[in-house]
């Protein structure tokens, strides 16, 4: 449990709101081997923070793609609303002839060799 300290209040002594409510500013820094470390310096007292929110409402005349893109698909997309096309099953193979045909082939070359017809 002590690995996961709250570094924004001190770590000794009781929590006082001017530590509490104390405002950081982070910055990036590389150092000679090009590691990325975050410098933090306080924030000055009129520094004021943008705030950042997700707007609740879609502007009017926006239109929703009712389906995606799927950067994967082998086929061209879809339009939107329509279903995807199922694709071609490939055509089974017997394996059974196969193995029958490799055999007959075998047995020829070896009557070959013999001198057989």
């Amino acid at each position: 449990m002590s690995a996961n300290k709250d570094i924004s209040r001190p770590a000794t002594g009781p929590a006082t709101v001017d530590t509490v409510e104390r405002r950081r500013i982070g910055r990036i820094v590389r150092d000679d081997r090009d590691t990325a470390t975050v410098e933090w310096l306080d924030a000055p007292a009129d520094y004021e923070r943008m705030t950042l929110s997700i707007e609740a409402t879609i502007p009017a005349g926006t239109v929703r793609p009712q389906a995606g893109y799927d950067p994967y698909a082998t086929t061209s997309p879809q339009r939107a609303g329509t279903p995807p096309e199922a694709p071609a099953r490939p055509v089974k193979r017997d394996l059974r002839k196969l193995s029958e045909w490799i055999k007959q082939m075998r047995e020829l070359e070896e009557r070959k060799k013999r001198g057989e017809e």
